[in-house]
């Protein structure tokens, strides 16, 4: 899953089905703390290469394309998340790498 975020802050969702992959691609220059405020709803920068990302934040962003399925693999995805460290200790925030359009 691929979080595109645009220069004013649009999000748009590529692969949202695809759960063995998750970053966020920024425009040229954003640093991860312009991200982070364009993203809202909680997302904090974790240095220049991350940002912290509600994991109902994601839930939001694919409302429309969401299936039961797609809630499986995603809490599966969550969950692996979880077992490598890449959730948040109140489990409500995922890091996700970020990614620099060329």
């Amino acid at each position: 899953m691929i979080i595109k975020v645009g220069e004013a802050g649009q999000v748009a969702i590529e692969d949202h089905d695809l759960f063995t992959g998750f970053h966020v691609e920024a425009q040229p220059g954003q640093t991860a703390e312009r991200v982070a405020s364009l993203l809202a709803g909680g997302t904090r920068a974790d240095g220049t290469d991350h940002v912290w990302i509600a994991v109902d934040a994601v839930r939001h962003w694919v409302a429309d394309l969401a299936t039961e399925e797609w809630e499986e693999g995603f809490s599966a995805m969550v969950d692996y998340a979880r077992g490598r460290g890449w959730l948040d200790e109140a489990g409500t925030h995922i890091r996700a790498h970020l990614e620099h359009l060329d």
